[in-house]
């Protein structure tokens, strides 16, 4: 499988690590919306399971990772912006439509893009959400989402507070460490890695944490499917389903043995979903 990595102009100023398959005009394109701050090479397995039959494209969400582009933590970071950077990508690569999956938080942003542009994004695949639904009335929350939901809003005030809460973190993680990382967490934990990585990260979930997805998804309509797994301690199944029935016509699966990180596995349940769905 042959992989192109390119440099592309994204929206408002930021530069944006892309990462495609070698595109083919006579297959349909799909475009992968991945958690904030994470590398694209935690969608390998995705490529691998697509680029049959499809033009495969990711990117690397904003100033996260990109530590050699100057960040003043004033830079727009909402999901207007990430939405714009979609389409900035499909722009530099002539994809004039494509299907579009969104994984984690990729699947909030992934709500506002269908709703935006429905001429471009023609189907809608959303993977194990995080909908930030727990802020609002009636919905559950992980241990997990109360626990970034209370610290970051600490390190996005400022590189100082950043820099204390980066150490602490560091000194928490030597006394509970009991083995090595495996390249899936090391991936996954990338925007926790390096102070500077968690300050932007913790930045542009400020500017992600208060939007409306249940509003928004009631205003989609494109074909969509909802996938959640029954083991996932990060997100959940009830934001999930809620999301899914505020969609008109939407499909749900659930992996019943999945936790928040089969859409990353080679063979996985959710993979494999996704593949049957997209040949239906």
């Amino acid at each position: 499988m042959e992989l192109v990595r390119r440099s592309v102009p994204g929206s408002s100023g930021a530069i944006l690590d892309c990462v495609h398959t070698a595109l083919n005009k006579d297959k349909p394109s799909i475009l992968i919306a991945l958690p904030f701050g994470v590398p694209a090479s935690v969608a390998r397995a995705a490529f691998q399971k697509l680029e049959p039959q499809f033009n495969v494209v990711t990117w690397e969400s904003r100033y996260i990772l990109k530590l050699d582009q100057e960040f003043s933590g004033s830079e727009k970071m909402g999901p207007e912006e990430h939405v714009g950077d979609m389409l900035s990508i499909l722009k530099a690569l002539e994809i004039g439509s494509c299907y579009l999956i969104g994984y984690c938080s990729g699947a909030g942003i992934s709500l506002v893009a269908a709703r935006e542009h429905p001429d471009v994004f023609v189907e809608l695949i959303l993977v194990n959400g995080e909908y930030q639904l727990f802020k609002r009335n009636g919905h559950v929350s992980t241990d997990y989402q109360r626990s970034i939901d209370a610290f970051l809003p600490v390190v996005a005030t400022g590189r100082q507070q950043a820099k204390l809460v980066f150490t602490k973190m560091g000194e928490i993680s030597k006394v509970s460490k009991t083995g090595v990382q495996s390249e899936l967490d090391e991936q996954i934990n990338r925007p926790f890695s390096k102070e500077e990585c968690l300050f932007r990260y913790a930045k542009n979930y400020m500017a992600y944490r208060n939007f409306d997805a249940l509003a928004v998804a009631g205003e989609v309509k494109q074909r969509t499917l909802v996938i959640s797994g029954r083991r996932d301690e990060h997100s959940n199944i009830e934001n999930s389903e809620a999301i899914g029935g505020a969609i008109s016509g939407s499909k749900r699966f659930v992996d019943d043995g999945g936790d928040h990180y089969e859409f990353c596995r080679a063979g996985s349940s959710t993979l494999e979903e996704i593949g049957a769905h997209l040949a239906r």
